[in-house]
């Protein structure tokens, strides 16, 4: 269960900014739209806007470099290896000052006991980790679990004991502490790495449908992919799996006749979609379309569904960016309803995506603390707020939609500018 994500001085974020996913204490759609951890009210679901390059995208690419830091630099980098970040570069005072990222979720340890909230931070530039911390809350007061400056490193054993089954100076100055933990079979780190890799993160733009097909590959029922293709209003029957030859289909002759003759009996998964087949107005039968024959929309639903179906079903949290992409906005729409309805999401899972419909932006489907803006300021800087946030307070009745367009909460596109540089 994620809380907020916090991220400075990464690629179009210059000043600290933090995501939340923690309810206010508004009490529109307070039984559908939240849930209550421990202590904690959280949102199911959060959705992000703005204009074209307003820093969207990056708040997504921000959070996959925490976590691919936090779970893969200590068994993948070896020592020396620059580590893959960017700062803000449009500033000459933040070109090489360090990114900070943090953290804070909750985590169950064991099924008898309350989940317990974690908050995780490391600030590191392309060559080292500065600091680097964990935190948990023990009952009601915030314990230290390790604290880290550079290579000095600071577990609380109490807390903390895995921090005694090895030397903590064989941590690379380019490796998370925490990944190395886990390495050396840490309990605490351990599950904390593994929520970290259930956190899925992806974009509808290019959403991978091995991803699906990998669950169809595990035993998931095709009949209930089909029921979330229907869901959607797509006219699909059923589906076939089958295995069909690889044609190596590539633009070089040469190349592709040696994968031929290197892999002659090479195959690979394809999905077939049914239709109803009719003789006029009578129903005969189905018929098999292959993937190229379907819409770009019934593909990316079954792509997704490899992602959504098994959140729903164990809870966890999935990004989505640019999540609208060749999907009509009332799918969109009934999609995050599953997130919201308690008969499909019994476990609490959270949906946080960016897309441009702006008729979902709306109080019927949202609180003002799911909706969130992004925005750059004159100088290229992101920043992100929610309609919590406004001074002027946002009334929870408001028209979401028609004032957002009509640029009352900003992270619009400046059509005015636009058009006195095409004067120009």
């Amino acid at each position: 269960m994620l809380i907020e994500f916090t991220v400075e001085n990464f690629r179009s974020f210059k000043k600290r900014q933090t995501f939340s996913l923690l309810a206010s204490k508004d009490k529109e759609l307070l039984e559908q739209n939240t849930f209550h951890a421990n202590k904690y009210n959280l949102l199911k679901t959060a959705i992000v806007y703005g204009a074209n390059a307003s820093g969207k995208s990056t708040l997504f690419m921000a959070l996959i470099s925490l976590l691919n830091f936090s779970v893969l630099s200590g068994p993948r980098s070896q020592k020396g290896d620059a580590i893959d970040i960017s700062p803000f570069m449009l500033d000459v005072n933040n070109q090489n000052e360090p990114i900070f990222f943090e953290i804070l979720f909750m985590l169950n340890n064991d099924k008898d006991s309350a989940p317990v909230r974690y908050r995780y931070g490391i600030k590191l530039d392309r060559k080292h980790v500065i600091e680097e911390y964990l935190f948990a809350v023990n009952k009601i007061k915030e314990v230290n679990l390790f604290d880290r400056a550079e290579q000095s490193i600071i577990p609380n054993k109490t807390y903390f004991p895995e921090s005694e089954t090895f030397n903590t100076k064989i941590v690379r100055d380019n490796a998370s502490y925490l990944s190395v933990c886990a390495q050396n079979n840490g309990e605490i780190s351990g599950k904390i790495i593994k929520y970290f890799q259930k956190i899925a993160v992806t974009s509808g733009i290019d959403t991978p449908p091995f991803i699906t097909m990998e669950r169809i590959n595990r035993g998931e029922n095709l009949n209930r992919i089909t029921k979330f293709l229907q869901f959607a209003d797509i006219q699909v029957q059923g589906l076939k799996k089958q295995r069909t030859p690889v044609t190596f289909d590539i633009p070089d002759p040469d190349l592709a006749e040696f994968f031929k003759k290197k892999f002659p009996n090479a195959e690979n998964d394809q999905i077939s979609y049914a239709h109803n087949l009719y003789n006029g107005e009578e129903k005969t039968g189905v018929w098999y379309f292959t993937e190229e024959f379907e819409s770009l929309g019934t593909r990316k639903l079954f792509n997704y569904a490899g992602l959504i179906l098994p959140v729903l079903d164990n809870g966890g949290v999935l990004f989505i960016d640019e999540f609208d992409s060749s999907l009509h906005p009332l799918i969109v729409e009934n999609i995050i309803k599953l997130f919201n309805d308690k008969r499909f999401n019994r476990n609490n899972a959270q949906l946080i995506v960016s897309c441009q419909s702006v008729s979902l932006m709306t109080n019927k489907l949202f609180r003002r603390d799911q909706i969130w803006l992004c925005e750059k300021d004159r100088y290229g800087a992101s920043e992100i707020y929610s309609l919590m946030d406004f001074e002027d307070l946002v009334r929870k009745d408001a028209n979401f939609n028609k004032n957002y367009l009509a640029g009352k909460y900003g992270a619009v596109p400046n059509i005015d500018v636009i058009r006195l540089q095409m004067e120009k």
